[in-house]
């Protein structure tokens, strides 16, 4: 399973989490590359084709192999949260909060980035981010991602390429 990260400088999504979180990372997902799929947080979970975004907006990261098609599958049909509407707005305020030394709320939603690391950590990847944490954005997980690669460190993210490269 790999992980995508969407990028798009010129969506207003991607405009807001540029001045909230400070890159234009809007969307991250699951990627099943040899059948085809994505999976991802929206209203609620969901499978969809893949690819779904234009090759230059997407940053495409090999994932971890604990996370399996199988598990996700399962999750489609057990998860119950919902998309986190004022979480995400919270993003906003994120800086706010850190200038005082405190972590982003949750108000009970689930965003995409928040539905990866927990997908992560139920399948035993150790991320920065705990479950009942400040929930990570997408360019919090292209941060660490990209740090990660950079490293040289294994777990399956030391290539990243673009989904065009393949």
């Amino acid at each position: 399973m790999k992980i995508a990260i969407i990028f798009n400088h010129k969506k207003l999504s991607g405009k807001l989490t540029r001045i909230f979180t400070g890159c234009y990372a809007y969307h991250i997902v699951w990627v099943d590359e040899g059948r085809g799929v994505m999976y991802d947080m929206h209203l609620i979970r969901r499978r969809r084709l893949w690819p779904q975004y234009k090759p230059e907006q997407v940053l495409l990261f090999d994932g971890f192999p604990q996370v399996t098609a199988g598990y996700l599958e399962h999750q489609l049909s057990t998860d119950e949260n919902t998309y986190g509407v004022v979480d995400y707005m919270l993003f906003a305020l994120r800086p706010l909060y850190h200038l005082f030394g405190k972590s982003t709320r949750n108000a009970g939603g689930m965003v995409c980035s928040g539905m990866l690391n927990v997908d992560a950590r139920n399948c035993g990847i150790e991320t920065p981010w705990p479950i009942d944490g400040e929930e990570p954005s997408p360019c919090d997980w292209y941060n660490w991602l990209k740090t990660r690669a950079k490293e040289g460190e294994t777990n399956g993210l030391a290539n990243k390429r673009r989904s065009r490269d393949k």
